[in-house]
């Protein structure tokens, strides 16, 4: 078994030659300063680029990846990050106030066939707002996780 005082001094030469290496990315990049920045004057890189690895490879994709498209229109413009939010729909009121919206489509008495399916269309889309709202709490609780460690 190898300890520590038993190895070659290249080792700690080459330990010296990446801490250094290191330390001019950092400030190349100004990585110490990156954390002071306001989440407001953050940019999004919204175009899907390839990594400097693949550059430098010239490695090609041969298939688009799912990114390649363009962002909503007036998305560069937000100042928020969409996940911010535990809801998809905050301009629907409180969970209780939804509930209660919910109820009283259920009470609604459909006198024709339009709008037996405009009662099924409404409920369709409370439904997939409740399915939304439980993904963005689940995104959220791991962002937070993640922030943590």
């Amino acid at each position: 078994m190898t300890t520590i005082d038993q190895l070659d001094i290249g080792i700690y030469v080459q330990y010296a030659r990446r801490t250094q290496l290191i330390e001019q990315i950092n400030q190349q990049y100004h990585l110490d300063e990156a954390s002071s920045i306001p989440p407001q004057i953050l940019l999004v890189d919204i175009y899907p680029k390839l990594s400097e690895m693949d550059l430098l490879l010239g490695i090609v994709p041969i298939q688009t990846p799912w990114a390649y498209f363009f962002p909503p229109p007036r998305f560069r413009f937000q100042r928020r990050s969409p996940f911010g939010f535990f809801r998809v729909a905050p301009s629907l009121g409180s969970f209780e106030k939804e509930d209660e919206d919910e109820r009283k489509l259920e009470e609604v008495e459909c006198e024709t066939e339009e709008d037996l399916k405009e009662k099924k269309a409404i409920k369709s889309c409370f439904d997939q707002i409740d399915k939304i709202n439980n993904w963005l709490s689940f995104i959220v609780g791991r962002v937070g996780q993640f922030l943590q460690g």
